[in-house]
């Protein structure tokens, strides 16, 4: 049996759409494959393969028209935010450019590349450099500028959704950036930076339309991967027919013809890309208001400045981070309600009292030596200052959408105490303008509030000391040297240096293995020479490395004699510069090896001196050692800085002594202040009772240069006589 059917399966209309999206969909994808393996390069093998980091000839940079298509998206692959490109030159490259690298540059959310001159070196291995073939270091950059931009959209458009042109005085908060970037739509074509029209000596001479600007390459210019795909072909082209000498101005000006885009025109945008032209050699040394609402700060040309900046950004995300911390804890439902009361005391003692501050200027208290009141520490007033920056901006997070803004007039008067466990507490009447911006309700109120304001402590972090040295080291490659070489200049005094060596061999015998001592004496000729010779014999013959130094008859320099001393141990050696005057303990000894760490840690001990024996009271006079520190018997000289420990390596590294100094005093604030000025060091300084200058007769020289007499005679009249010894001479005749 046969059946027959003149029945037919009914399609949809939206069913017929499918199957033929699909069936296009299929055609195209083979069409597009097949045209991708005819136009693609056949690699051979891997010497045929064009690795990223090849140079560009910038003489041969040439108009694409195919660059755009070639770095499309390709299927699965994802783009990282942004590549910074910075810019720099051979002088700068192991300082500003190496600085940058090993500060903001760590924070990127995305990849840092450093573009230098052709033949360009670096003694530091680890930076990013890439040298652009066929340029040098002529300034101004227009060259090395476009080369730049070439080799990103050549190497790295596929990359990245931003691309960053920086130079290396420029300081980048990459938390910032990329949270702002991530709010403008990467696929379009933008250039994003502080719009610039020239300077009032070039206003108007830059051929720029009544439409056209440019970005300041100064503060950073931000391109969005469109814009570099479609400037590239034309950049050969604009680099020849520059109207001004400002390669950020003919950047601009290329990017404005070919991709039809011009900087962006924001008043917003001097807050955000930060240049300050008003004092370029001290630009954010002291003030540093603007960090916090920039993403760019520029100029920072002193490396040191550049690494206070680093420091201070890295405490401002630290303060948010546990601010946040600590919001998030108060949205448990076990977390305590706020108050002011954060422990009850049950004894009069455990009640800690508030302090009164007036117009942030003057301190009223009632617990402390300078009361009952002083001027407001520097400290305490900058504090009070970021912490009423933070609550305006608390105040002001959604201003705009409100409608209405509060901003500080002046603080009338507060209460500040510091509860040791548990954090700072303030109460702050404070004078306020409350503006409302919206029409047509503007206005503009000064208002008095109060604030109530707590800084909690952070939990207690602990490090074991070798974690710590290990962190303090991270970049250093020397290995520490356990031996603490002693230098110490001698000329005549053989009884002092007598009493010196007895006083190392009893020490050294008592000090154990994890101490171990040598000695470097600069010799100078004198009378008793032979009686210093003998004690140095006595000294070795107690199995302590002496080695001496012969200066013979010439004119005392201590300077000279220190780094003559230094200059013959090794970079990673542990030296302590001293005199003959010193006594010193064992447990001095160790903890000044503790407080030195090579490449990070110098230490300039506070050495107790002794008054005259002469103004002693009798009870002092019986005292068998010099190890007692009472108010009539001597002072830690904090105006010296004479003996000082730190590596070889890191005394070069500041400078060394001052060997023009000639005879007493002088050399040693010399190394202090190169130290501090250093910035990569840390300077420890504290009162070492472990270390005693015995007191002799001093005499000052009425022909050494005044800076040097007056520090004599200063020194002479302080270690004379106890304040209180004077006061009691005085009321004799009073």
């Amino acid at each position: 049996m046969r059946l027959r059917s003149n029945c037919r399966m009914p399609i949809s209309r939206s069913t017929f759409t499918i199957i033929l999206g699909i069936l296009f969909g299929l055609s195209a994808t083979h069409y597009l494959t097949t045209l991708k393996s005819l136009t693609d390069p056949v690699i051979c093998g891997p010497e045929q393969q064009v690795s990223r980091s090849e140079e560009l000839d910038i003489i041969s940079l040439r108009a694409d028209a195919d660059v755009f298509t070639r770095s499309q998206s390709l299927p699965g692959h994802r783009r990282g935010l942004i590549l910074v490109a910075i810019m720099t030159a051979a002088k700068y490259v192991d300082t500003r450019a190496y600085n940058v690298w090993k500060t903001w540059a760590q924070h990127i959310p995305g990849r840092v590349m450093i573009f230098v001159a052709e033949g360009t070196e670096s003694i530091h291995e680890d930076m990013p450099l890439i040298r652009l073939k066929g340029v040098d270091d002529t300034y101004p950059p227009q060259k090395k500028s476009f080369a730049m931009v070439k080799w990103l959209a050549e190497n790295m458009a596929d990359e990245y959704d931003w691309f960053l042109r920086a130079d290396d005085d420029l300081y980048i908060r990459g938390e910032e950036l990329a949270a702002f970037l991530r709010s403008v739509d990467s696929s379009q074509a933008h250039i994003i930076g502080q719009a610039g029209l020239g300077n009032s000596a070039e206003y108007g001479l830059l051929a720029l339309g009544s439409t056209d600007n440019y970005c300041m390459g100064g503060p950073g210019i931000v391109m969005s991967r469109e814009t570099l795909l479609k400037v590239s072909p034309h950049l050969e082209t604009c680099l020849q027919h520059m109207l001004t000498s400002h390669e950020d101005v003919e950047l601009g000006r290329c990017i404005r013809k070919h991709v039809n885009v011009a900087c962006t025109w924001n008043y917003e945008m001097q807050k955000l890309f930060h240049n300050n032209q008003s004092a370029i050699k001290e630009s954010y040394a002291k003030n540093m208001k603007e960090l916090k609402d920039a993403i760019t700060l520029h100029p920072i040309k002193d490396p040191a400045v550049m690494r206070k900046v680093h420091l201070r950004n890295r405490e401002i995300k630290l303060r948010e981070a546990r601010a946040q911390r600590s919001l998030l804890s108060s949205e448990l439902s076990t977390a305590k309600a706020q108050t002011l009361v954060r422990m009850t005391p049950n004894r009069t003692i455990d009640l800690t009292p508030w302090d009164y501050i007036n117009n942030n200027k003057i301190l009223f208290c009632a617990d402390r030596v300078n009361c009952p009141r002083h001027t407001v520490d520097l400290s305490i007033r900058t504090e009070i200052a970021d912490t009423i920056t933070q609550l305006f901006d608390e105040f002001n997070t959604n201003a705009r959408q409100r409608g209405r803004v509060l901003q500080f007039q002046s603080l009338q008067y507060g209460y500040m105490r510091v509860e040791p466990t548990k954090g700072v507490d303030y109460v702050l009447d404070m004078l306020l303008w409350f503006k409302k911006f919206r029409p047509p309700n503007r206005t503009t109120i000064s208002v008095r509030r109060h604030a109530y304001v707590q800084q909690t402590f952070g939990k207690l972090r602990s490090l074991a000391e070798g974690v710590f040295r290990s962190n303090m080291r991270a970049n250093s490659t020397l290995i520490e040297d356990p031996t603490l070489h002693m230098i110490m200049p001698l000329r005549g005094r053989a009884a002092i240096f007598g009493r010196f060596a007895q006083h190392l061999k009893s020490i050294c015998a008592r000090g154990g293995d994890d101490l171990a001592v040598s000695l470097t004496i600069v010799l100078y000729s004198s009378e008793d020479e032979m009686e210093n010779r003998e004690t140095i014999e006595m000294l070795r013959s107690s199995h302590i490395p002496v080695s001496v130094i012969e200066m013979g008859d010439v004119a005392f320099s201590r300077g000279i004699a220190l780094m003559r001393g230094a200059e013959t141990l090794p970079a990673n050696a542990l030296l302590f510069f001293t005199d003959v005057d010193m006594l010193f303990t064992c447990d001095a000894l160790k903890r000044i090896k503790s407080n030195t760490i090579l490449n990070a840690q110098i230490y300039f001990p506070i050495v107790f001196s002794e008054f005259s024996h002469e103004s002693w009271s009798e009870n002092d006079k019986l005292l068998a050692d010099a190890f007692h520190y009472g108010r009539g018997r001597g002072y830690f000289r904090h105006f010296g800085y004479g003996l000082a420990a730190m590596y070889k390596a890191d005394l070069m590294d500041i400078g060394g002594f001052d060997t023009k100094i000639e005879g007493w005093g002088k050399e040693d604030v010399d190394l202090f202040e190169k130290a501090i000025k250093n910035g990569r060091l840390r300077v420890i300084r504290s009162p070492e009772p472990g270390l005693v200058h015995i007191y002799h007769p001093i005499h000052c020289d009425e022909n050494m240069p005044t800076a040097q007499k007056d520090m004599c005679h200063g020194s002479k009249a302080a270690s004379l006589a106890s304040i209180d010894t004077l006061v009691e001479q005085i009321a004799q005749y009073a």
